[in-house]
């Protein structure tokens, strides 16, 4: 499948989040997924359903599963064994619970044990131990798998053996990992786990042997509708929601029983279900008779964006491993490297003379240095699946991009190698099948002599080394070409178009291969395109070659001709233009003073590099530079501009960088005042530590009314642009307006609010969607009294992550508005509203479900207003407090206000939050004033409240 390893699949904590995303395991574990909160469907329903009964399993003996079996079929359908016989089964696996030392994800071994011996009644939670890939352990050796999979398993007869032979690390860490060790796995399950619907990774084949227990299994033909139907559902993120087995065209459920060993093969999609306390071996295998759809399966992980560490390991390596050893079983031709020559097929294997064992004198014959098999003389036919499948993993190969092929080192001259591997299959293209079903495998390995002794173990055991193919340069242009200027910007990692999700509805997002598209276009989400992108931290300056960290000043790129450089290190006399709104840009003076007209740009820097070493300067060589600027009276404030001219001061030998700034005033000089303008009109503070005009006129439009505030913006154009400080606008009150312009909308947007009044204002569904999209850094939304329009315009990927949300007395507001606003967006597996600390549904209908995906979703809440929500009951409230609820340690107000349907039965649940501070159940009929006492002095021990008002319950220590 495309994320578990056999039969059942574990997820990457040990238990899949279902909700609204993809599921994805470890590609080291098998293991089932707990089952309560998680679905929508009737498991039970299921199981019993009698929709589920084709007939597409097969049952046979041991004694008939032979190679020639798999020849003649290629493994296409799903085969159960009733009794180990015939199959080479080990019996002798009563000792496999001795790999104490095995360590799960979330528990030690001996800690699952315990858990395990536990009887299901007094099991709070269900839990799986992650599956235990044990081979190199002892117990390797008590678990036998079927002989045929011997046979027919690439690892064992494709991958070159010393490398097996040299893995030690018994673990599936991908560094230390010499083959593909997915081979043999246990599986510990308890009742109740229910993994849903998956393909094993890579499009490998399952053994399955339950030693223990019993499972309950749905499979689904790979046929091409179920494939893509499954591709789908996965790409959906609904799985919790829709029972696949209803979807496909054909259906079967089976029930495997203790003893039972069991075959999927490749592609076939299927859930499990375990009704006991079950124990299981399996494993994962590929083969060479149904290539084509090991091939197809790997295709849909990549569509569906599978991450490598849940994929089969090494498969190119294993694909290219697989044509070399044909092409040598057939024509004796390898393209294997000397030292796997010698080790795995025994050419120019030599004995060393030393050991070596005589007899009268001479040798033995038996120990003669082996030689490569000849080619035979009667010719090898290749079964019609072997021919199909060789000729599409040809064509895969050969079609991979060279940073894709992945060749791996034991490979040389790989297009070589992939052009005498076509000309062998043409030249059997007409094999005959009957002559093909000889029971006997073509490709094995020959066998080694006695003397043989396996190369030393290097000493840090690592990953075999992947792709060797030298990568060729591209060409590259003169250094005067423009393209050799422009470096691509990287994103800041912090603004809010940064840390959120992909949309999944604009034109990028559709293309995007996990969203279903080609993935052409390789462009981010419109609503993650980066606000303030800056250099990459291998730009350098064009003319000193020195990059930030080599200097202390900073890299600026020019918005015209893309020249990147040092503003020090420029010899061009002229003006340059500071860009505020993009990090490390401006306007170059060479680009500058060819367009420069008094209707340019008024704020310039005036770069003017002095050389005479001659000039009088009363500065001495240890001052810092001092920048001179002339008074500025009103006239400057309302539109004249300033230049700054850089000066190399006269005592500058020593440090030929430094630069003297000397502000000039387009009128005559008055007294000085050390500030520089900037492009936008702000004022920079000189070093004389005056405080910037900007910030003290914010400071005193602070004290100001939104009126007064109003006036002061159509004073003058500084005023206006200083009035727009977020800081004077961290709250925008349009509460009980009668309608909402757009210029209204605009101004919002300018002010870029912290917090949103709209309450019992009309807000139509197009105007909150257009203002949750470009007020990112919103924190607070009210919405009281809105409509059920407005709520469905928050529905989206774009909604900020919201601090506080009020929907009270909101109209119309239906139950599936609600759960489509709190559950994840799109394929996102994270709620918008997970950092959400106050949430008031006053007035709504508010249901259990509706409880439980707040729960679920936003485990940072802190007060809940539920007043007058007619539908919370006692066992409402027992949910919110329940065991594993975070509202028990971070839920502080609870306003329950109203709601008819408490009593004091609910107080008892209340008494679990342990950080609550003020309960509200005032206007609850059910509750007495007895019932809140009790409560009182229950909790007097650790925690003193006291009655504020009738039913008001207050914390005062």
């Amino acid at each position: 499948m495309d994320t578990k390893a056999t039969g059942d699949g574990v997820s990457g904590s040990g238990r899949a989040k279902r909700s609204g995303t993809r599921r994805r395991y470890h590609d080291d574990g098998i293991s089932d997924d707990e089952i309560e909160g998680k679905r929508t469907f009737d498991l039970e329903e299921k199981l019993h359903s009698s929709r589920f009964s084709s007939d597409r399993v097969k049952r046979m003996e041991g004694k008939n599963f032979t190679f020639e079996f798999i020849q003649r079929g290629g493994l296409r359908d799903p085969i159960i064994f009733e009794r180990p016989d015939g199959l080479g089964i080990s019996r002798r696996m009563i000792d496999v619970m001795d790999v104490a030392t095995q360590k799960g994800i979330e528990m030690s071994m001996a800690q699952w044990w315990r858990y395990y011996e536990t009887p299901p009644s007094q099991r709070e939670k269900l839990y799986n131990v992650i599956s235990l890939e044990f081979s190199h352990t002892k117990l390797e050796e008590l678990v036998k798998r079927p002989s045929t999979v011997d046979i027919i398993d690439w690892v064992d007869n494709m991958w070159p053996r010393h490398l097996k032979e040299r893995q030690r690390d018994s673990t599936n860490a991908i560094l230390d990992m010499q083959y593909p060790k997915v081979q043999k796995y246990c599986l510990m399950s308890v009742q109740g786990c229910y993994t849903d619907f998956h393909i094993d990774f890579g499009g490998t084949s399952v053994w399955y042997h339950i030693l223990r227990g019993g499972k309950v299994f749905w499979l689904i033909p790979p046929t091409p509708q179920n494939l893509e139907l499954y591709e789908n559902w996965v790409l959906s993120g609904k799985q919790g929601d829709i029972f696949l087995g209803d979807k496909a065209t054909d259906c079967q459920r089976i029930e495997l029983k203790q003893g039972y060993t069991f075959i999927i093969p490749s592609g076939w999609i299927h859930a499990v279900y375990t009704p006991v306390d079950t124990l299981v071996f399996g494993g994962n295998f590929l083969h060479s008779f149904n290539i084509s759809m090991q091939l197809n399966i790997y295709s849909i992980e990549d569509r569906t964006r599978v991450p490598t560490k849940f994929r089969y390991p090494f498969y190119y390596e294993m694909c290219w491993y697989v044509l070399e050893r044909y092409l040598y079983s057939l024509t004796n031709t390898s393209y294997l490297i000397p030292e796997f020559q010698k080790h795995s097929l025994g050419i120019g294997l030599k004995r060393d003379p030393s050991n070596c064992d005589t007899l009268n004198g001479h040798a033995k014959e038996e120990d003669e240095t082996p030689s490569p098999p000849s080619r035979p003389g009667v010719k090898v036919h290749l079964t019609p699946f072997e021919l199909e499948g060789l000729w599409n993993l040809l064509g895969k190969l050969e079609s991979l991009p060279s940073h894709k092929k992945c060749v791996p080192a034991g490979i040389h001259n790989a297009p070589a190698l992939l052009h005498d591997m076509r000309a062998l299959l043409k030249e059997h293209a007409n094999d005959n099948p009957k002559l093909a079903y000889t029971g006997r495998p073509i490709v094995k390995w020959p066998k080694r002599p006695s003397w043989y002794q396996p190369p030393p173990f290097p000493a840090p055991v690592g990953r075999p080394k992947l792709a060797t193919t030298p990568i060729i340069p591209r060409p590259t242009k003169p250094a005067s070409s423009m393209s050799v200027l422009r470096r691509r910007r990287v994103r800041c990692k912090r603004c809010e178009a940064c840390l959120r999700a992909e949309c999944g509805d604009c034109n990028f997002c559709r293309d995007m291969k996990k969203f279903g598209g080609p993935g052409k276009l390789k462009q981010t989400c419109v609503l993650r395109q980066c606000l303030a992108p800056g250099l990459p931290l291998s730009a350098v300056c064009e003319i000193c070659e020195e990059g930030n960290q080599d200097t202390g000043e900073e890299l600026m790129e020019c918005s015209n001709c893309a020249q990147i450089a040092h503003p020090s290190c420029l010899k061009v006399p002229g003006e340059g233009v500071v860009n505020k709104d993009l990090p490390s840009c401006w306007e170059c003076p060479k680009c500058v003073v060819g367009k420069n007209t008094e209707s340019e740009v008024k704020y310039r820097l005036t770069f003017k590099l002095n050389d005479e070493e001659g000039e009088n300067h009363s500065d001495s060589e240890t001052d810092p530079p001092v920048l001179l600027v002339s008074d500025l009276n009103d006239e400057l404030l309302n539109g004249s501009y300033l230049t700054v001219t850089l000066q190399r001061p006269a005592k500058a030998k020593r440090d030929p960088g430094a630069i003297v700034p000397k502000l000039e005033a387009a009128m005559s000089p008055r007294t000085p005042v050390h500030k520089l303008r900037q492009k936008n009109g702000s004022s920079l503070t000189a070093g004389n530590g005056l405080s910037q005009p900007k910030e003290v006129w914010v400071s005193v439009f602070r004290y100001l009314s939104r009126t007064e505030l109003a006036v002061c913006m159509r004073v003058c154009k500084a005023w206006y642009k200083w009035s727009f400080d977020k800081r004077l606008w961290n709250r925008i009150d349009l509460s009980r307006c009668r309608s909402v312009s757009a210029q209204a909308l605009s101004a919002i947007i300018k002010r870029q609010p912290v917090t949103l009044d709209l309450s019992w204002t009309p807000v139509s569904k197009k105007q909150i969607t257009w203002l949750v999209h470009h007020l990112p850094g919103l924190k607070d939304l009210i919405l009281s009294g809105c409509s059920s329009s407005c709520v469905s315009g928050l529905i989206s990927q774009s909604l900020p992550c919201l601090r506080t949300l009020d929907l009270c007395w909101a109209e119309g507001v239906k139950e599936s508005q609600l759960k489509d606003l709190i559950s994840p967006p799109g394929s996102e597996n994270r709620s918008r509203l997970r950092n959400t600390l106050s949430l008031r549904l006053s007035g709504l209908d508010v249901s259990d479900s509706i409880l439980k995906l707040i729960i679920r979703h936003m485990p940072l809440l802190r007060r809940l207003d539920l007043s007058h929500c007619h539908d919370v009951t006692d066992q409402s409230v027992s949910l919110l407090t329940a065991s594993g609820s975070n509202m028990r340690s971070t839920l502080r107000e609870i306003n329950l206000a109203g709601c008819s349907k408490l009593t004091d039965a609910c107080l008892s649940y209340m008494k679990r939050l342990s950080a609550l501070t003020l309960l509200d159940l005032r206007s609850c009929k059910g509750v007495t004033r007895r019932g809140c006492d009790y409560f009182i002095s229950d909790l007097s021990y650790c925690t003193l409240f006291c009655l504020t008002e009738d039913k008001l319950i207050q914390r005062i220590s």
